[in-house]
């Protein structure tokens, strides 16, 4: 220890001559991660991802994948939508590499025509959202959900037919 006393001659005490230690320097907040509730980012699933978001599955190198294989497929998709190598490096720092898979699959959800320029494009507008703190995810997440449940409602179903 560096404040430890020695002794002297004839059993005098005399206090070691190094420097007290300095204080430790105060730790740097970061901001804290996505909650993850069994295995899920945002309250997604990895299954639920790619249900919304189908053009993510012929990357994927498990049926089953879990978050890591998304990121690889992800990584994939990206260059089918138009996002540069570095864009893509830069929306992991920024925000995540699971919230980057999961936008580059929002991306990959949007029909065509919702880009005013390309989805290379959209995406990079999603990174500068996030730099400014105000990309929303979650708000998207849902707005896909609601968009496959009124999918999934036309489905199998006939008109009625009226007498």
């Amino acid at each position: 220890m560096a404040n430890e006393a020695r002794s002297g001659a004839e059993g005098e005490v005399v206090p070691s001559q190094t420097a007290p230690d300095p204080p430790a320097a105060p730790q740097e907040t970061r901001p804290a991660l996505p909650v993850r509730v069994e295995g899920t980012a945002l309250r997604l699933s990895t299954e639920e991802l790619v249900r919304l978001a189908p053009r993510l599955r012929p990357y994927l190198a498990d049926p089953m994948p879990n978050w890591p294989v998304v990121v690889d497929a992800a990584d994939w998709l990206r260059g089918e939508l138009g996002v540069s190598k570095s864009l893509w490096g830069e929306a992991c720092l920024v925000i995540g590499r699971e919230e980057a898979a999961i936008a580059v699959a929002i991306v990959s959800a949007k029909p065509a025509g919702h880009f005013r320029s390309s989805p290379g494009g959209y995406f990079h507008g999603m990174v500068a959202k996030a730099k400014a703190g105000e990309l929303n995810l979650a708000r998207t997440i849902w707005g896909l959900r609601a968009r496959d449940r009124k999918a999934g409602a036309g489905e199998g179903c006939s008109p009625r037919r009226m007498n």
